[in-house]
């Protein structure tokens, strides 16, 4: 992209370009874990701990319920997580992330750190630091404006 078409094109799709190309790298780094989407949810999973569930993650990762049972579905395919229903509320599912799930995710912080080692290459430590302080300053202020609600679902190509 030009630096001219980056002035004239919304922030949005500039940000939208660096997101579909990073988890493209992503996907590739992590082919051998058997998954290749959802990335942000086994993240959220893990640093939540016990006692996470579906509602939870909706508000957490700003995610509608429809496309959150999509990716729960998902990952019990791949019996990355497991349901455990609540004894004081049988409505209510606890999310866990599997034995397998687990002994994966070390390979999946790593994929993730090298990653954004590589994407953040040539910055120093300092502004490495000011660029996320800025990222979410621009988080804060587009969140303050009134807004519909647009989802973007990334698939991965089929392979030919």
């Amino acid at each position: 992209m030009t630096e001219e078409m980056l002035q004239a094109m919304p922030l949005g799709r500039f940000f939208a370009y660096i997101t579909k190309s990073y988890y493209g790298v992503l996907a590739k780094k992590l082919e051998e874990l058997d998954i290749d989407r959802y990335y942000s949810v086994l993240v959220a999973m893990d640093k939540t701990g016990k006692g996470c569930t579906q509602q939870m993650l909706c508000n957490l990762l700003d995610i509608d319920k429809v496309s959150m049972v999509r990716m729960i579905d998902y990952f019990l395919k791949k019996k990355m997580v497991r349901k455990i229903q609540n004894p004081a509320d049988r409505r209510e599912y606890f999310l866990e992330l599997t034995p397998k799930a687990k002994v994966r995710l070390p390979e999946f912080y790593a994929a993730i750190e090298e990653l954004n080692r590589e994407a953040l290459k040539g910055l120093t430590k300092e502004q490495q630091k000011i660029f996320k302080a800025q990222l979410l300053t621009i988080e804060e202020n587009i969140n303050s404006l009134p807004a519909e609600k647009v989802f973007i679902n990334y698939k991965k190509s089929p392979k030919k």
